[in-house]
């Protein structure tokens, strides 16, 4: 029997459960399509003082137990998301813009020092080099008998290459495995409409960072928080960094379909003259500006992913899976889908499920 673990996707999950079958001694390898490690983390770094998260960014230490106990145990630095000031509204083009204590908007949240890249390279420490294959696309899920064979392409070497594992881990989005992989035999029907109608997270978004010299709305007694319903931007928080490094980032409400007719110039003008509005002319005085649209994103969104999240979605582990096939990932976690927390719940849950039946032989 062949007992090594595919683990498909290189994700925070992914590494995760890397990392907690590395301390078992048991056999695995990762396969990435992308040539880094992170997934939907992605943090712009400009040096050790500036790094600005363009993909997840928050914790909560009072409501996210697993992060928060692994951020203590791995030693990483935190800081908790500047929140003093007055918060924004947005109704209108044509209504005054309100404020208002920022307490009425944020519970307290934390941001990792160094960006969430810094969990991931932290992680990765624990994982053999040779067991990671990033540039490594996915094609096809073979049942034969008591293994699974696994088609790929390696993108770097333009080469097929072909695995075999006892157990294979998914660890990407639902629907972008459902796109991306060919399964033999075919997921059945309860499983594979169980997972197609598991939105990705954030699939939708954009994510716009803008630096300054200094934090002046903080001068202003303002928290640098808006909530608005003009657009582009549907949210804006302060991003600056530990060292005082000075940030906006936004997300959008502008939707995957409006950004994509526009160029991404025209987007960061937009951005621009709807802070100026917020904020006062010193905004104009940006030193940068990094944007990301997740939406355009092949390997994270699929085309019915291109869709604004009216309302929360209902994450969990999917119905029915076929034999030692296993999930995991944000989108599998029921209690909190969506957020770094439920990609890691989900990797534990995922690790429990396989050192339990390993133990059984």
């Amino acid at each position: 029997m062949n007992d090594h673990i595919i683990i498909i996707g290189g994700g925070i999950a992914g590494l995760r459960l890397a990392s907690l079958l590395q301390k078992e001694n048991i056999p695995y390898k990762i396969l990435e399509a992308r040539e880094h490690l992170g997934g939907r983390v992605l943090t712009q770094i400009e040096d050790e003082k500036n790094y600005f998260d363009l993909g997840p960014t928050w914790y909560w230490p009072e409501k996210e137990p697993t992060i928060t106990q692994l951020i203590k145990d791995l030693n990483i630095p935190t800081m908790e998301q500047f929140n003093n000031g007055k918060s924004l509204l947005q109704l209108s083009n044509d209504s005054n813009i309100k404020s208002f204590d920022s307490d009425a908007v944020n519970s307290k949240s934390y941001r990792i020092i160094g960006g969430v890249k810094k969990l991931i390279d932290v992680i990765k420490k624990d994982i053999p080099n040779e067991s990671i294959h990033t540039h490594t696309i996915v094609e096809k899920v073979t049942k034969n008998n008591d293994n699974y064979t696994i088609d790929a392409f390696n993108n770097e070497t333009k080469k097929s290459i072909s695995y075999t594992a006892n157990k294979v881990v998914l660890c990407l989005p639902p629907r972008l495995l459902l796109e991306n992989i060919t399964f033999s035999p075919k997921f059945n029907q309860e499983t594979y409409l169980d997972l197609l109608n598991k939105p990705t997270w954030m699939g939708a978004q954009a994510k716009i960072v803008l630096t300054y010299k200094s934090p002046f709305w903080r001068e202003q007694n303002l928290s640098g928080n808006v909530i608005s319903w003009v657009g582009p931007l549907r949210e804006v928080y302060d991003a600056t960094t530990d060292e005082g490094n000075a940030a906006l980032f936004g997300f959008f409400s502008l939707s995957p379909e409006s950004r994509s007719k526009l160029t991404e110039q025209e987007i960061k003008t937009k951005v621009v003259n709807q802070l100026t509005t917020l904020f006062g002319d010193e905004i104009q005085n940006y030193q940068s500006i990094y944007y990301k649209d997740w939406s355009q994103d092949t390997y994270m969104t699929t085309s019915g992913d291109k869709l604004n999240i009216e309302s929360f979605p209902t994450y969990e582990p999917p119905v029915n899976p076929p034999e030692r096939i296993y999930f995991a990932g944000t989108e599998y976690d029921q209690k909190n889908g969506g957020h770094l927390e439920g990609a890691l719940n989900s990797a534990h849950s995922t690790f429990k499920q396989i050192l339990s039946e390993y133990n059984k032989h």
